[in-house]
This record gives C-alpha cells, sequence and structure tokens, in this order.
C-alpha cells in the first residue's frame, strides 16, 4: 500500500512538472508601441512566430505615421521579413526573464510618452506585459530587461530604435 501511494505520488508530482514545462513554450513573441505624440511610427506593432517545423521563424511588422502627410509615408510598413531561429530562441530566453518583473513596483500612468506591450508564448497560453513610457525611471521601475528585449525586437527586424522609441 505505502509502495503504491509512493508511486502515485511521483506519478503526479511528473505530470505536474511536465505541465509546467509545456507552459514556458515560446512559439509567438509580439511587441506593441503606441505613442501619444509621436507622427513617424505612431504606432508599431511586431508579431514575430516560428514556423512549424521550428526550424526558422518570421515577424510580421506594421507600421502607421499618425498623419498622411507624405512626409512621414517612410514610416508606413506593411511588411514580412525572415528571422533567423537562434535569434528568435535568444528573444525566447529574453522574454521569459519579464516574469520577475514586480507589476506594482513597474506601473505609473501619464498622458503623454507611450505605451509599449509585450505578448509571448505558445498556443494561446500568452503572457502580456504592458507599461506606459518604461523608458521613464527604467532601473527604478525593475524594467531594464522589458526595454532591452523591446530594443531587440526592434533589431531583429531591422528598425532604427532611436527613430522608433525616441
Amino acid at each position: 500500500m505505502k509502495l503504491k501511494s509512493i508511486l502515485l505520488f511521483v506519478t503526479i508530482t511528473f505530470c505536474f512538472s511536465n505541465c509546467q514545462k509545456k507552459q514556458s513554450k515560446i512559439d509567438n513573441i509580439e511587441f506593441t508601441f503606441v505613442s501619444g505624440l509621436r507622427i513617424p511610427y505612431n504606432t508599431v506593432n511586431i508579431a514575430i512566430s516560428k514556423t512549424h517545423d521550428n526550424k526558422s521563424a518570421f515577424a510580421f511588422i506594421h507600421s502607421e505615421p499618425s498623419s498622411n502627410n507624405p512626409k512621414w509615408a517612410y514610416s508606413k510598413i506593411d511588411t514580412i521579413v525572415d528571422i533567423d531561429i537562434k535569434s528568435f530562441e535568444k528573444l525566447a530566453e529574453a522574454a521569459k526573464t519579464l516574469e520577475n518583473i514586480n507589476p506594482d513596483k513597474a506601473y505609473i500612468q501619464g498622458l503623454d510618452g507611450s505605451t509599449w506591450k509585450i505578448d509571448f508564448g505558445s498556443k494561446g497560453k500568452n503572457k502580456s506585459y504592458k507599461f506606459w513610457s518604461p523608458t521613464s525611471d527604467t532601473k527604478k521601475r525593475g524594467l531594464s530587461e522589458f526595454v532591452n528585449l523591446s530594443e531587440q525586437i526592434l533589431e531583429n527586424v531591422k528598425l532604427n530604435r532611436k527613430e522608433v522609441l525616441d
């Protein structure tokens, strides 16, 4: 009887640990940037996904200026780019560090500025982190990893970090 109880405990523990590992799998990462005042790159959305064979990844990039003036047309983007799988895996590892963010410490609110959002996960089991102006008091708010990941995503899709985020 005692042996059956131990065996049952080990089996249940093994099942739970496997479920946890599956939840940490990341097949997609999405970055969204919305500015309150910026004209070029007013809204930027980058959705990166692994291919079904897990051998490569691709990113959908959508960007809109807040004005239709031809002067800002360079920031209107709708395209798909390839991402090598090693770069995707580095982004996925960086995304896992976001789970250490203390939302109470990181949360502030304002009128001007920008809102940044990162979603990541797999098959509907996504986690989402959204912050107003994360470059304001970044270290104090514990958002260094969040800002770094956002910059890495932009770099991987060949968008200039300074043009988009500053």
